[in-house]
């Protein structure tokens, strides 16, 4: 992976033909990255949960991978891993894309997330140094670098999941390599006035960081330690500081650790590491007042053979799941009152692409 400098370039394009649509979506609308075919495929979820292709699959840069929507849905942030690319869209009325701009990372890109408010986007850059930068976004979307990167961990293990708190005061990095036993570190950044990010407080947490969820009550934060197989539950204190709660054991090779919007469950896509025994699926557990864990099963529904990715509708009654391999496939689920999942009718329905990556399906809507 070759060395980038830490400036950034922005590519302004112009007359780029968006997605064909008229009408509104009658539903939400799903986007699923597809890293191996370059593209971004577009579907409205129907009532029933069936996913419905809108316009053709978007071309994108490079390895399209992890992506965030803006809070308002405006905007749609997608990163390029292989061409080191943030590339921005604006989502129009009827859920197609127009592509806005290209940002360049200062590293091969992992994790993003946006702050609550929408005003600044966050990217991890996997190494050569592992860091965190920070982009201000500008009235049309777009995104302008705020401060230079700023280094995350010891540099050995990769920066891989990013969160923000919901008050938008924090932001969280996760430290680990999936093929490494080395702990890693949760990190606490506190956000500037003009986005920039001050380290606060690194927490020792298990081998394999990667997804990181926040509970909307901004209490507590949640870690997938994809070596250690758990997920790590956390307090965050008023000054960010971060104090331990109960692990819950989630084999095997947790990725996700995905909340739904009313507090109540915390999704985890088991993505297996092919051993004999790997179990892999989707784990479903309800989040508890003081911030631990409950399984609702004790095994994960079956999702495809390498889940890596959850997203739920609005309305908490849909589940998508995406996988890392060829076979071309997003998984879907209703999602009972109790966390019960159950295969829809018509699942597995085709992503219209090929090998989804981490953080490859939102829900808009």
């Amino acid at each position: 992976m070759r060395r980038f400098l830490f400036a950034v370039a922005t590519i302004m394009l112009a007359g780029v033909v968006p997605v064909p649509a008229s009408a509104a979506p009658a539903g939400p609308t799903l986007y699923v990255s597809n890293a191996n075919s370059d593209n971004i495929s577009i579907f409205t979820i129907t009532d029933t949960g069936d996913l419905v292709p809108l316009g053709n699959p978007v071309k994108t840069a490079d390895q399209p991978r992890s992506m965030v929507l803006s809070p308002g849905g405006d905007f749609l942030y997608v990163e390029n891993g292989d061409a080191q690319l943030v590339s921005t869209y604006k989502i129009d009325a009827g859920g197609g894309l127009t592509l806005l701009q290209k940002v360049e990372t200062a590293g091969y890109p992992f994790g993003i997330a946006v702050s609550p408010s929408g005003d600044a986007v966050f990217v991890t850059n996997l190494n050569d140094p592992p860091s965190v930068s920070s982009f201000a976004v500008q009235y049309d979307g777009t995104l302008k670098p705020a401060g230079d990167p700023v280094r995350v961990g010891n540099g050995v293990l990769s920066a891989r999941g990013v969160a923000a708190s919901t008050d938008g005061r924090f932001v969280f990095v996760g430290t680990g390599d999936p093929f490494s036993l080395d702990p890693g570190e949760l990190t606490t950044f506190a956000v500037g006035a003009n986005h920039t990010l001050e380290f606060r407080s690194a927490t020792p947490v298990g081998a394999g960081a990667l997804g990181i969820g926040v509970a909307p009550g901004g209490r507590f934060v949640y870690l997938a330690c994809g070596v250690s197989n758990e997920i790590m539950p956390f307090k965050i204190g008023d000054d960010g500081q971060l104090t331990s709660l109960p692990t819950a054991s989630a084999p095997t090779l947790p990725v996700s650790a995905k909340i739904s919007r009313d507090g109540k469950f915390l999704f985890v896509a088991n993505h297996g590491d092919n051993s004999i025994g790997s179990k892999t699926g989707v784990r479903v557990f309800t989040i508890r007042a003081d911030g631990t864990l409950r399984p609702v099963a004790n095994d994960p529904t079956k999702a495809g053979d390498t889940p890596v990715w959850p997203a739920l509708t609005p309305d908490g009654r849909h589940l998508y799941v995406t996988n890392e391999d060829d076979s071309g496939k997003v998984f879907g689920f209703g999602l009972s009152n109790a966390g019960v999942l159950k295969p829809l009718d018509n699942s597995p329905f085709d992503a219209r692409g090929l090998f989804s990556m981490f953080q490859s399906v939102v829900v808009n809507g």
